[in-house]
């Protein structure tokens, strides 16, 4: 590839055979023209024919396409960290092998982030099966920016502006992700959390346009997906948040955004946990909730004053939050299961 691409775009491919060719599809259908684009596809060891599909890509778009086969399974955090490095882009969009995105999002993304000088630019996704707006329609759409200037406006920023913590919803500038070492966390599930959290922690300038352009394929196979009631393994969340902690700590960050951190933390380790949990399991895992409890109170045992977390809970948040002043047991678990349920079916 001798010049550079505007945007690199980085897809992780573990036995993707089925969906593949439609991912492809529609990355190939781009119109801002295959030579704008770098596409980074890594097959993490599949067993399938998902290495097949991606050499035939290859040897097709050979200037395009950089193929990286591990020769064993490393997880999606390690495939998109791998890819990163080879990443020639002005900016990084990564794309799920299962999903597809609109044929005009790297056009109209591309666009906006030059026009508005984004760190991060975010956007709309599907999670069913729904027509693309008309193009017309998304590009007459203006984002919304939020621009970050001071302490301030960063613990603003963190706690309040994004939308989702997903990373495959946001265009980011190659340079940011280099310049400060932004990474997924590796061999756990849920990685992507340190790397939006990471990102939100330096990203100056952002933008948020309200137009999807990416259909998120609910694959009964993903990693997320596949889980059953019950699956322990999903508490890799509470890893990666561990892992944010040393990361802030080591980057000097807890001194001046303390309480974004904090309630970033509370957030993803203890309520979107504890919520999954709840949805997910018939019996209360008591030693991850009595180890949950223990954390957060040991972290951050002033949570309760907290500006952010008081001024911006939803009612489910705080119930949630409520389970943190006594210790579980499993009477109180199943009484905050029907909580959970009766909250969520009164919502909008």
């Amino acid at each position: 590839m001798n010049n550079q691409p505007d945007i690199t775009i980085i897809v992780p491919c573990y036995n993707a055979a089925t969906f593949l060719p439609a991912c492809i599809g529609s990355l190939k259908s781009q119109t801002i023209g295959m030579e704008r684009l770098q596409f980074i596809f890594i097959d993490d060891a599949s067993s399938d024919s998902t290495l097949d599909i991606l050499k035939c890509l290859e040897s097709t778009l050979p200037e395009q396409v950089l193929l990286l086969a591990l020769p064993e399974n490393q997880g999606q955090g390690y495939a998109r960290n791998l890819a990163l490095s080879y990443a020639l882009g002005t900016y990084v969009l990564y794309v799920d092998a299962d999903d597809t995105i609109a044929d005009y999002a790297a056009e109209l993304l591309f666009q906006h982030a030059q026009a508005l000088q984004c760190d991060v630019l975010e956007f709309d996704f599907f999670r069913q099966k729904r027509p693309w707006p008309s193009a017309a329609a998304a590009f007459e759409a203006a984002p919304s920016t939020y621009q970050v200037t001071d302490v301030v406006s960063r613990q603003v920023f963190c706690t309040s502006v994004p939308r989702y913590g997903t990373i495959c919803n946001k265009l980011y500038r190659r340079e940011l992700l280099a310049e400060y070492g932004i990474c997924n966390a590796e061999h756990l599930a849920h990685e992507d959390t340190l790397f939006s959290q990471l990102a939100s922690l330096y990203a100056a300038r952002y933008a948020y346009l309200p137009i999807p352009l990416y259909f998120y394929r609910p694959n009964p196979q993903s990693t997320m997906l596949k889980a059953q009631s019950n699956d322990l393994h999903q508490f890799d969340r509470l890893k990666v948040q561990l892992q944010f902690l040393e990361e802030c700590e080591r980057r000097g960050f807890l001194r001046d955004y303390y309480l974004a951190i904090e309630t970033m933390f509370l957030r993803t380790y203890y309520m979107d946990t504890l919520l999954f949990i709840c949805e997910r399991f018939t019996e209360a895992p008591l030693e991850q909730l009595l180890e949950m409890q223990r954390t957060v109170q040991t972290c951050f045992p002033s949570w309760r004053r907290n500006p952010f977390l008081a001024n911006q809970q939803t009612d489910l948040e705080k119930l949630l939050l409520s389970t943190l002043d006594n210790s579980f047991t499993q009477e109180k678990f199943q009484s905050l299961k029907n909580k959970v349920g009766a909250v969520n079916s009164s919502g909008p």
